[in-house]
């Protein structure tokens, strides 16, 4: 399971809208916001992922890039949400069970914002 620190891998998946997504095409250039979603229970996340979509102008404001996929990714959790910065730096993994246990957009916003102001040379002077 992948954790803070570690990186993204490299993916191409399916995203829930039908195109599909390369995680080469916006590695270095955006953040990156995932929300993997279960292949068993779908539904129960589908308001949840509506409403990120609805917020995706707020996302792309942040450099971010939103990947919303029923597909499996190698140690991404399923259901989940990961951040990571343009570098492929993972900053939070979150696992659920249910969406309730999934933060809210708010929260997600607030971490791509510090993501988006974060000093790299003070980051790699507490590592």
């Amino acid at each position: 399971m992948l954790q803070r620190g570690d990186r993204v891998p490299h993916f191409e998946v399916e995203q829930m809208d039908g195109s599909r997504a390369r995680y080469r095409d916006v590695w270095q250039m955006r953040n990156l916001l995932l929300l993997s979603l279960p292949d068993d229970e779908p539904g129960q996340f589908a308001d949840y992922a509506t409403r990120l979509v609805q917020r995706q102008a707020e996302f792309s404001a942040e450099h971010t890039a939103l990947v919303v996929t029923g597909a499996g990714i190698a140690g991404v959790p399923r259901p989940g949400v990961v951040i990571a910065d343009r570098w492929g730096e993972i900053y939070s993994v979150v696992h659920a069970r249910s969406a309730q246990d999934l933060p809210t957009v708010d929260d997600l916003l607030e971490w791509l914002r510090y993501i988006q102001h974060a000093c790299p040379e003070c980051e790699g002077e507490t590592k």
